[in-house]
């Protein structure tokens, strides 16, 4: 009952918080506040209890293979047809540094289990510090592409309230502070 009062909390801050904040203040650096929420419910379609991997299928019809974590120890308990909804909540704040600096990729995971006999279900969340140099920039889009924290690109729009996104610079630095959580609901 915590757990979902508190998840409550966090829905209801994203929706009054602005999609994109950014600060644009004399000199100071380039910087924005991105939070996402995303809800889907999607249907097993197959499991392998063998290898651990679940195939679900969402509303639209796209299908994704996801593999289930050997700390799940009810995965015995899900069947084909059952329903999992997938809660995410991202915030992304980040921080343009003009020039080279040094990379820093520093995390912390945490996550929540299910009782013994209930089906599958979890909070994950993800929380950490990136420090990653800009690779590209498309000023058109308004894009900035870099490293992400497991070492692939990542593209984030950047909306047109950020002042000043003509003076980033491929090669400048990147500082952000993320925090990812993921709610797992069977039924």
């Amino acid at each position: 009952m915590r757990i979902k009062a508190v998840i409550v909390s966090i829905i209801t801050l994203l929706i009054i918080w602005p999609l994109f904040a950014f600060s644009d203040q004399g000199n100071e650096n380039i910087s924005f506040v991105i939070t996402e929420s995303k809800t889907t419910i999607e249907k097993v379609e197959n499991i392998d209890y063998t290898t651990r991997k679940v195939t679900l299928k969402d509303e639209a019809g796209k299908v994704r293979i996801v593999r289930v974590g050997s700390d799940i120890q009810n995965l015995n308990k899900l069947k084909i047809g059952d329903e999992v909804t997938i809660e995410t909540l991202q915030t992304v704040s980040g921080e343009v540094k003009p020039g080279p600096g040094d990379p820093l990729n520093v995390s912390k995971e945490g996550q929540t289990a299910p009782l013994p006999g209930e089906k599958p279900s979890g909070i994950r969340t993800i929380e950490g510090t990136l420090r990653t140099k800009i690779e590209s920039i498309d000023y058109d889009k308004r894009t900035i592409t870099f490293k992400g924290r497991n070492g692939t690109l990542t593209t984030y729009r950047i909306g047109p309230e950020a002042k000043r996104f003509n003076e980033v610079q491929r090669g400048d630095m990147l500082w952000v502070e993320y925090s990812q959580t993921i709610k797992m609901t069977v039924k």
